[in-house]
């Protein structure tokens, strides 16, 4: 199941992030655990932040089980290849999108 934590605006997000909001949200499942996005383009990000341009999305990690953790971010950094850095925080999973090379037509 996908949730959105209350505040959490998708206005503006870039399809690219909603593809990997899903692709998530699979993994989640697949562990057995819900996933609540707790920020898209909203809240306080650091200056240039791919937030503010709907480039980035934050996942909630303190419902995932310890040990199925690394798992679950490797399955997620699997499936959206090379385009999306997908990080583990102290609190969160950060997605973002970032191309390592240019957009084609």
């Amino acid at each position: 199941m996908l949730s959105l934590k209350p505040g959490v605006r998708i206005t503006g997000v870039r399809p690219e992030i909603l593809l990997a909001i899903l692709a998530a949200e699979r993994a989640y499942a697949e562990a057995g655990c819900e996933l609540m996005v707790t920020s898209c383009i909203e809240g306080k990000h650091s200056v240039g932040s791919f937030h503010y341009a709907g480039s980035a999305a934050d996942l909630r990690t303190n419902n995932v089980p310890a040990e199925k953790l690394q798992a679950l971010v490797a399955k997620i950094r699997a499936a959206l290849g090379g385009d999306f850095d997908v990080v583990l925080e102290a609190d969160h999973l950060h997605l973002e999108f970032q191309p390592k090379q240019p957009l084609t037509a």
